[in-house]
């Protein structure tokens, strides 16, 4: 797959309480925030951050890599302070399917922001998008997500194990999917 499917996508979606533009190195700090939050890390399966150049670096890995993109989220009356992000992972041409990856400050947690996001997201990209099947991979121990998922229409297709970074050790995961109509 090219990237073209990344310069198709729009650069800005806007939500009834957000507005998501797509990640420059300008967010890092904002970013930073958000990544070195050792609540927040834990369920990203990343080393907690503790520099900004660690955030200037994940989004300039995330630029190079031509199988994804991320998208910073803001308050539609801040454009300064980043709530979260959210973006796609990783394309798999041989499953034809699109992971899908999010994050959120712990200030916005259990307010119904991931769920609008996140459907304004998948609405947004679906025409975009040649494969149809949307996953998503969640520690079990992250109930908020996994319901959030469940309430997107995504279902549980397996778990297995996977080196968990926060941690440095081998964890249960769980794989969820969601085929588009």
């Amino acid at each position: 797959m090219s990237t073209n499917l990344f310069f198709q996508l729009p650069t800005i979606i806007k939500t009834d309480r957000t507005i998501l533009r797509k990640t420059t190195l300008a967010d890092a700090a904002s970013l930073f925030d958000i990544w070195s939050d050792n609540e927040v890390a834990q369920f990203m399966n990343i080393e907690k951050f503790s520099t900004i150049n660690q955030a200037e670096e994940m989004i300039q890995a995330i630029e190079n890599e031509p199988n994804a993109c991320r998208y910073t989220i803001f308050a539609t009356n801040d454009s300064i302070h980043a709530l979260g992000s959210l973006g796609i992972n990783d394309i798999n041409k041989n499953k034809e399917t699109i992971e899908i990856g999010y994050e959120l400050a712990r200030n916005y947690w259990q307010q119904g922001y991931m769920y609008e996001i996140l459907n304004s997201f998948l609405k947004t990209i679906s025409p975009y998008l040649p494969y149809k099947t949307i996953t998503a991979k969640v520690l079990p121990k992250n109930v908020a997500s996994i319901k959030l998922l469940k309430k997107l229409g995504f279902e549980l297709i397996s778990t297995g194990q996977e080196l968990d970074l926060h941690s440095g050790k081998i964890c249960e995961i769980s794989n969820y999917h969601l085929i588009l109509k």
